[in-house]
């Protein structure tokens, strides 16, 4: 399948494509890792109308086989029609639509064409034959060392190094893997796996969210992970991998979906008094997160999504940005303010679905969880994030029925 010019229509590829859920994003880690897989993303493009019309342009070019310059023809109308301004190098306006163009392009079909590639190469009958895998490199005109260093290297299948290393292993990065025969490999003078040729990893920082990540020498930051095990593995099961329809189309037959994950058990220690200031259950939710009132931070889901976690969250303010009233404790939610934040922090399910809102529409994230709370009593704790504002609900109807009305929209997490 060519990157560059027409290529053939790679089903594969394609229902690694058509899975994904049109996120909105302002950075490119705004999402990482599991949340790329999941989410079709543009880093700036904020609106759904205009993420749509990229969905649709890398679609065409997906299953009609066009290649880059056509696409590069509806990234310019979409530019022009809205007057989007965009980041990207260059000197001229040609130059830096044409590097933007291409980012994106490549991107998009790299990935799904090494999601594709992944699905193939571990089908059980072509393991059994093909039990070796080879790094290969692209032949790019400016290399990366440490991908050099890699080419031609053969590792087992079944080694954990390709967890990381199946490439793309970054921005541009156009590497493959070769699946290889015991008789292909005896053929090239080798009995079994190279020695490893690169360093170990070592620990990192995500620059948005401060907490500790693991790096990997050759690999771009965010790349870390095998966009095809996320897939097919990942954290949502594939009976449940649906994009998320437009708002306003009619509605679809209801889904079976599993239970929830089993509750999680909370100690009496856990729950706050029915009745305290407001400041104590604000205190309570931010101390999950590490922060003291007036502080903030940036807090990276589960899905690999940002949302930023502050005071402000637990304030109402008017129209010109006065607090006029705190929400921590209202509907009768402050004993559960530890809960919600663990709501966050470690969910059952992430949800995508569209909510209707004053301004219009916005794009809603639902975090959900159970409880089991001390003497046996089931809690149901829902936290709904937009762009403009949120709503906590705890209660304690967890029938079937009550909670096929929450998990609605797209399936973005699912846990274990």
């Amino acid at each position: 399948m060519a990157i560059e010019g027409r290529q053939l229509p790679f089903a594969e590829a394609i229902d690694f494509f058509n899975g994904k859920v049109n996120l909105p994003t302002k950075k490119s880690d705004d999402l990482r890792h599991d949340g790329h897989v999941r989410g079709f993303s543009v880093a700036g493009v904020e609106r759904d109308d205009m993420l749509a019309d990229f969905r649709a342009a890398m679609a065409k070019a997906q299953t009609s086989g066009t290649g880059l310059q056509e696409f590069r023809k509806d990234f310019d109308a979409i530019v022009d029609r809205t007057g989007w301004k965009f980041n990207a190098r260059g000197s001229t306006d040609e130059e830096r639509r044409a590097w933007r163009a291409r980012i994106i392009y490549k991107t998009n079909m790299r990935t799904s064409y090494m999601a594709g590639r992944y699905k193939q190469m571990t089908d059980p009958d072509v393991l059994r034959y093909r039990p070796w895998w080879r790094y290969r490199h692209s032949n790019a005109v400016h290399p990366r060392l440490t991908h050099l260093a890699l080419d031609g290297k053969v590792f087992a299948a079944t080694d954990p190094i390709w967890k990381v290393y199946f490439p793309p292993n970054g921005w541009g990065c156009g590497c493959d893997v070769e699946a290889l025969s015991d008789r292909q490999l005896h053929a090239l003078g080798k009995s079994g796996p190279d020695p490893w040729p690169l360093g170990e990893q070592y620990e990192g920082r995500d620059p948005r969210t401060g907490e500790p990540e693991i790096r990997y020498p050759g690999i771009d930051r965010g790349w870390e992970y095998n966009v095809g095990q996320s897939w097919l593995d990942g954290i949502v099961p594939p009976e449940l991998r649906e994009p998320l329809k437009p708002f306003g189309s009619p509605p679809a037959p209801a889904a079976t979906l599993p239970a929830l994950p089993a509750p999680t058990p909370v100690a009496a220690e856990r729950l706050l008094p029915k009745v305290a200031p407001d400041a104590d259950f604000v205190s309570a939710f931010l101390g999950e997160f590490g922060l003291k009132p007036g502080e903030s931070k940036l807090h990276r889901d589960a899905s690999g999504a940002v949302i930023a976690i502050s005071q402000r969250l637990l304030e109402e303010r008017d129209i010109a940005g006065n607090v006029v009233a705190g929400k921590a404790g209202k509907n009768g939610r402050g004993p559960y303010m530890r809960l919600i934040a663990d709501t966050i922090i470690d969910p059952d399910e992430i949800w995508a679905d569209w909510r209707a809102v004053t301004s219009g529409v916005v794009l809603m994230r639902s975090y959900l969880k159970r409880f089991v709370l001390p003497g046996g009593v089931n809690l149901l704790a829902r936290f709904e994030w937009t762009s403009k504002g949120w709503i906590a609900v705890t209660g304690f109807d967890g029938s079937a029925t009550y909670l096929q009305r929450l998990r609605t929209g797209a399936l973005l997490y699912r846990r274990p």
